[in-house]
């Protein structure tokens, strides 16, 4: 995967949940507690590939995950959607995850592979 640099989530230094405004394109699989689909950034067009999971624990605190990974090609898409879990969209670099806890610690960070 390469870097969005034309991509203003990419440029901004310090990011927040609010600067995530990306535009819906494509429903990829929903569950119960994690879906796939594809996003756009709305000022550079810059798709990416976006999951979403949930881990639910006994005392009622949800905790949810966003992992975004900027995607080119078909190819690109086809090789993340073949993914089967989580762990394995660790593998691919650069990623933006977001943290969301009830409100509370919410954070959006990008990581990037340390081979690079």
């Amino acid at each position: 995967m390469k870097n969005p640099t034309q991509c203003l989530l990419w440029k901004k230094a310090h990011l927040s949940p609010a600067d995530l405004d990306l535009e819906f394109v494509e429903a990829i699989s929903r569950g119960a507690h994690i879906e796939r689909g594809l996003f756009r950034c709305r000022e550079c067009g810059q798709v990416y590939f976006h999951e979403w999971y949930e881990h639910v624990n006994f005392k009622h605190d949800s905790y949810m995950y966003d992992t975004y990974i900027p995607v080119n090609s078909k190819e690109e898409i086809k090789e993340l959607t073949e993914t089967k879990s989580s762990s394995e969209l660790l593998q691919f670099f650069p990623q933006l995850h977001g943290s969301f806890t009830n409100g509370l610690k919410d954070s959006v960070q990008w990581l990037e592979s340390s081979e690079e």
